[in-house]
């Protein structure tokens, strides 16, 4: 398998508390969301799952 530089950033937006601002980077391609404190939780939910999933 193929690996390739993947880079992630993640920070509170310093005007709302509950606003989250993602960066996803790779050579070809970069990708930002802006999420709401909701949707962070239910991301990290989804992450814990699939991790502790066997």
């Amino acid at each position: 398998m193929t690996q390739f530089p993947l880079k992630i950033n993640f920070r509170k937006l310093p005007k709302d508390p509950n606003m989250f601002e993602f960066t996803i980077a790779t050579p070809a391609l970069r990708s930002q969301f802006i999420l709401p404190r909701q949707a962070v939780n239910n991301l990290r939910g989804a992450i814990e799952k699939a991790l502790l999933d066997k």
